[in-house]
């Protein structure tokens, strides 16, 4: 699937391109070694906001936005300009794992934004946090870090975020384990390593935290596909029971959700070691019949399967995907009432 961009996000693009280079020579060195081709054969040479107007044409004729927008980060990865039209734009067409080629991805549950939210009132769930973060809120935060977990597949190079539901059931997004559709999810199954306590340390790096494996003899006790909640129940080793840092989540059945309301996630983003995204207004809707909610907390790759909390620090929903635009991003994440409802017998 071809990388596609509306008239106003071209002109960003070309916009960015301009903020980052600034001289037609550096334009022309970057195209050179990204892009492997020579400037002055794609566009005529002029004032440089046309010479990035035309070169963003041209890379839409040939395919080649997406080899441009990588390379041209690449090449000026300090750019504020680049960066967020790579993180808000860009990252859309990557919507659960960008590391698939555009060959290789999957199409997973479209977020459609038209139908649901406005520009200008999605921009109003954009607004700065407060200025004072009560202490006692991030004592509760932490408490629940003790059941979250990453998800780790290493011959995949896969990684995930999950959530301890019982002493010895994990949650996460069926899309995780499913990296592609010629995978077999119980053999991916068995290679899946859930990495508790994967915090940054005082000397700024990464703890090692408790490394878990799954039920060799049942890892999977059910899921639904992608397609429809997303989501796989997964059996840890008994060596689990009894671990006494690690704690199931909080939740409860009938928790209620509405826009504007707080949501905040715990997750691993980018595989990296455990983060807190906050936001006390963030919910821009919530739809029971198809069991989902929206919302406008960070995450990033690595966040899928992550638990989202609600104000009282329940668990409510599941995070698994993103669509963005270029006046923000939505999140979208699967609600545990609708999880609850297949996975019950279980618990």
């Amino acid at each position: 699937m071809n990388l596609i961009l509306s008239r106003s996000e071209r002109k960003k693009l070309s916009e960015a391109l301009v903020d980052a280079f600034r001289r037609y020579n550096k334009l022309k060195i970057m195209v050179s070694y990204q892009l492997d081709e020579n400037l002055d054969a794609i566009v005529e040479k002029g004032p440089l906001n046309e010479v990035a107007f035309n070169l963003v044409d041209w890379a839409g004729e040939q395919n080649k936005l997406e080899q441009l927008i990588i390379g041209a980060r690449k090449e000026n990865s300090g750019n504020y300009k680049l960066q967020e039209f790579y993180e808000i734009i860009f990252q859309r067409w990557f919507i659960v794992n960008p590391r698939m080629t555009p060959s290789e991805q999957k199409i997973f549950p479209d977020l459609k934004l038209a139908e649901i939210i406005e520009e200008v009132e999605l921009q109003t769930f954009l607004q700065p946090e407060p200025k004072w973060l009560d202490v006692g809120f991030l004592q509760q935060a932490l408490a629940q870090t003790a059941s979250v977990c990453r998800v780790e597949i290493p011959s995949k190079g896969i990684k995930g975020t999950g959530v301890l539901i019982t002493e010895q059931l994990v949650l996460t997004n069926y899309h995780v384990l499913e990296y592609q559709e010629n995978d077999v999810l119980e053999a991916n199954a068995l290679d899946v390593t859930l990495r508790f306590g994967c915090f940054t340390g005082e000397d700024g790096k990464e703890t090692e935290g408790k490394c878990f494996s799954l039920d060799r003899q049942k890892a999977i006790v059910c899921s639904s596909h992608w397609r429809e909640l997303d989501y796989v129940l997964l059996q840890v080793d008994g060596s689990i029971c009894g671990e006494k840092k690690l704690k199931p989540v909080n939740w409860e059945t009938n928790s209620y959700l509405a826009p504007r309301m707080g949501l905040h996630l715990l997750q691993h983003p980018e595989g990296d070691s455990m983060k807190l995204s906050i936001s006390h207004d963030g919910i821009t809707g919530v739809y029971p019949q198809r069991g989902l909610v929206q919302y406008v907390n960070q995450s990033a790759v690595g966040s899928s399967g992550s638990p989202c909390f609600d104000e009282n620090w329940k668990l409510v929903a599941l995070h698994h995907a993103t669509k963005s635009k270029y006046f923000g991003a939505i999140r979208e994440g699967i609600l545990w009432s609708s999880i609850y409802q297949e996975i019950r017998s279980f618990l």
